[in-house]
């Protein structure tokens, strides 16, 4: 039997060799979480970057866990202006072509929410860090500095987004630097972050968000941004106790609100469940449950009085978990189900979902699970840094109220949702996921096969999915028998079945430990996912 220091899974293979570097150097879960996701800025450069936000959760072989928020916060300046009353200079729709669809995506000044992923690396590693920052951040230093070859599908990120990446002359310098947009095989560089994260070894985090580097990014964000020395100077990481939810024999650990994808992922988890040990439906295939399951949420999160608009409430958790409320969403299920009939749903919808994800167990049982995003990115790059500053206010799925509608000061609602399913108190299950509104279907379709049915975490990751948009019901083939979707015709739902697997049904890249202890890793193939043994 393999003995190993601890094992990574990440979204390129770049990205899970950094952090194994380091756990084979002597670091932990955390430091190799450092040196995967600041590899991540050059390997995965469209998925996430320095001037993004992200959440960390990090659990121990002792049952302590901890959730890193590092995600963007309404700018305090915040007005509450319509999008169409902006400038076109402020807040710039950009339509991007998926080939069967397009989607407008919203850029400029006036989509820069603060960009907190680093501070939270700061104060992670100043928690648990195990071996110095500057061992850490060495991976990643080194990609910004030589280069990380792009593979096909980072590739076919950077062209699909060319109208965003191209915006501007900044933005051309790091993703064109050639004239033309690099392309596979091509190496993608930052010599400018690699200085930046240099200079804040020295310096210290502070510098981000104290000093001239502050100072640097309101500057590129002048004169339509909203973000101003008081949002950099803010507390920017929330340090909270993670979303504990008792679901198939376990604990799941997740991102807790004001965060919605932790929330829904234990709400659909906990209807499942319930469903498929009741009499009256045990005998209906749970694919189909999981359909229903997935639709019921949607229909929750949205609406007038839909927890998008009561996430930031204190007790929305135990309200949405609450026995009571599970009860009456199971009873309307079945409903449902006898009557064959529809609700009323709509789901949002991001084709691309611009998030990475990855986990982390290492050789003491510490376990990580990091999903980061830098939205599509806003098209500004602080002159002199390579920080690509993120959208997060021109995402139309983390501002459901409308643009630069929240109160100022509100963290943005997110459905990033990194997890870790506990077995006797101790991390038995890694994941996590990219794919904005489609990544918590992935997570419960990927925990629901590996954990309630018993199959091995490759062939749960590998295993076709589904999401839905409203009623509208997006397969993988194989997902369901014709028997199953005769039965979902009934139930209302319209069926599209893709012809093959795709990178717009999540990421989902998962640690499993046996009860031996041996870890089993599998990278989503639909997003580059790859696996890494230390």
């Amino acid at each position: 039997m393999t003995k190993y220091k601890g094992m990574v899974v990440a979204g390129h293979a770049a990205t899970a060799d950094a952090g194994a570097s380091i756990l084979r150097a002597g670091g932990n879960a955390v430091d190799a979480a450092i040196a995967a996701i600041t590899t991540s800025f050059c390997a995965e450069p469209v998925l996430t970057s320095a001037g993004g936000g992200g959440f960390m959760l990090v659990a121990d072989a002792l049952g302590q866990s901890r959730l890193y928020d590092g995600f963007a916060r309404m700018p305090l300046m915040a007005r509450s202006v319509p999008a169409s009353m902006l400038s076109p200079d402020a807040l710039k729709a950009i339509p991007i072509d998926f080939g069967d669809s397009q989607q407008t995506f919203h850029i400029g000044q006036a989509s820069v929410g603060t960009p907190s992923l680093l501070a939270m690396l700061f104060e992670a590693h100043h928690r648990h860090g195990k071996i110095p920052l500057k061992e850490a951040l060495a991976p990643g230093i080194d990609a910004a500095r030589n280069g990380v070859s792009l593979n096909a599908l980072q590739a076919s990120f950077i062209a699909l987004l060319k109208p965003i990446l191209s915006s501007t002359d900044q933005c051309k310098h790091i993703y064109a630097p050639h004239g033309n947009l690099l392309t596979e095989g091509e190496l993608f560089r930052n010599s400018d972050l690699a200085n930046t994260l240099e200079m804040l070894l020295f310096e210290g985090i502070e510098e981000m968000y104290h000093g001239d580097l502050a100072r640097h990014i309101v500057a590129a964000c002048i004169p339509h941004g909203l973000i101003n020395m008081d949002d950099m100077r803010a507390e920017q990481v929330q340090v909270r106790a993670p979303l504990n939810t008792a679901i198939f024999g376990g604990a799941l650990l997740s991102n807790p609100p004001p965060s919605s994808g932790g929330l829904l992922i234990s709400l659909a988890a906990t209807l499942l469940d319930g469903l498929i040990d009741l009499d009256e439906t045990k005998n209906i295939p749970w694919p189909v449950l999981m359909a229903e399951v997935l639709r019921s949420a949607s229909r929750i999160r949205h609406g007038s009085s839909g927890l998008d608009r009561r996430i930031h409430l204190a007790d929305i958790a135990s309200n949405m978990l609450d026995a009571r409320h599970i009860d009456k969403q199971v009873d309307r299920i079945r409903m449902q189900l006898r009557n064959a009939s529809a609700p009323e749903s709509h789901e949002r919808s991001n084709r691309l979902g611009s998030t990475t994800h990855i986990s982390i167990i290492d050789s003491d049982g510490m376990a990580v699970s990091l999903t980061s995003s830098n939205g599509e990115g806003s098209g500004i790059v602080v002159p002199g840094t390579g920080i690509h500053l993120n959208n997060m206010l021109g995402e139309e799925d983390i501002n459901p109220l409308g643009f630069h509608c929240s109160p100022p000061g509100l963290a943005l609602p997110s459905m990033m949702a990194p997890s870790i399913f506990m077995k006797h108190g101790k991390p038995a299950v890694v994941l996590g996921s990219g794919g904005s509104n489609r990544l918590r279907g992935a997570i419960l379709q990927v925990l629901t096969r590996h954990i309630k049915f018993g199959q091995d975490i490759e062939h749960a990751v590998y295993a076709p999915r589904l999401h839905n948009e409203g009623n509208r019901l997006d397969i993988e083939p194989g997902f369901f028998s014709e028997h199953d979707r005769e039965q979902c015709l009934q139930m209302g739902w319209e069926l599209n079945t893709w012809q093959q697997q795709s990178v717009y049904f999540g990421g989902v890249n998962a640690i499993s430990l046996d009860h031996k202890g041996q870890a089993h890793g599998c990278g989503d193939p639909r997003r580059g996912g790859a696996v890494c043994l230390a």
